[in-house]
């Protein structure tokens, strides 16, 4: 059974220096800074009030998505039981902005909060720097036991499996290929970000501008066989990707022709075969 989940909402990161990881988003990436307090800096990059926000409030990294219902969160407690989901109280959800929801740790450490009306801004989008954005597209988690997660998210969550690049999974929630990809890795948590760009010059011109940064590129310019996509990424603030997408493929046909398995070599995550220094895609560390 699938959830009928609207979007993939927000990504919640604790940080230690809230200054510098505000800095990275806004002036580097792009993101466009929005409402914030001693403890918290939001960004937009599309409709919603905020898709990022940086906090120094200690514990896990959290990943949302937006149910259609409220009556979809009594359904989603009862689904999840097997690892004891609990409801947001009025101050956590205050602090989300949203009215309503649930959250729930997922085998990696990440918790996962489903969440009923957030805030969405009146005002269109406007970042720092034209970096083409159209939207917050998807998380990348890393997963010491991909076999746990892999069920958490689809047995758990209800999310599909799009396609496989060796161990590592693309979960779909929508038409898009998809929101959420696991990949094994030596740690637990949130692996990376990508934020879709309205086409290949973004993408090169990105690359570019972190070269310009002294931002580290760990992966591309290149495009990944499943999805299509032609990306970017670079290293962020604690370690964390974040990456320029565009051509991501949407559609029915991707649930309709069923998840495919790729090898799970390098070029199954770029079939560029740009230079990689992350050991979740297939490279090797710098």
């Amino acid at each position: 059974m699938t959830q009928p989940y609207r979007d993939l909402r927000y990504l919640r990161i604790p940080v230690a220096d809230l200054k510098s990881a505000a800095s990275f988003a806004a002036d580097v990436f792009g993101l466009q800074r929005a409402d914030e307090d001693d403890a918290n800096i939001r960004f937009r990059s599309d409709a919603r009030n905020y898709a990022l926000c940086y906090t120094l409030a200690e514990g896990p990294a959290a990943v949302a998505l937006t149910v259609a219902r409220r009556e979809d969160l009594d359904e989603a407690l009862a689904r999840l039981a097997p690892w004891s989901p609990r409801r947001l109280d009025t101050d956590e959800c205050a602090l989300r902005q949203v009215k309503a929801g649930i959250a729930v740790a997922a085998p990696n450490g990440v918790v996962v909060e489903l969440v009923w009306r957030p805030l969405t801004s009146g005002w269109r989008y406007h970042g720092p720097r034209d970096a083409g954005i159209t939207g917050f597209q998807a998380v990348q988690l890393a997963c010491t036991d991909i076999a746990a997660n892999e069920a958490f998210w689809t047995e758990g969550i209800g999310a599909r499996v799009s396609d496989w690049a060796g161990d590592a999974a693309y979960l779909a929630i929508d038409e898009a290929h998809h929101r959420i990809a696991l990949y094994p890795s030596a740690r637990d948590g949130v692996l990376g970000a990508v934020w879709a760009v309205e086409g290949l010059n973004n993408v090169m011109q990105g690359w570019y501008h972190f070269q310009r940064s002294q931002v580290p590129v760990i992966h591309g310019p290149g495009r990944q066989p499943a999805s299509n996509a032609i990306f970017v990424t670079a290293r962020g603030p604690q370690g964390m990707f974040f990456s320029y997408a565009a051509e991501t493929e949407e559609g029915p046909q991707i649930a309709a022709r069923g998840p495919r398995q790729f090898a799970g070599q390098t070029w199954s995550h770029d079939a560029w075969g740009s230079a990689c220094h992350a050991p979740e895609f297939g490279g090797a560390e710098p």
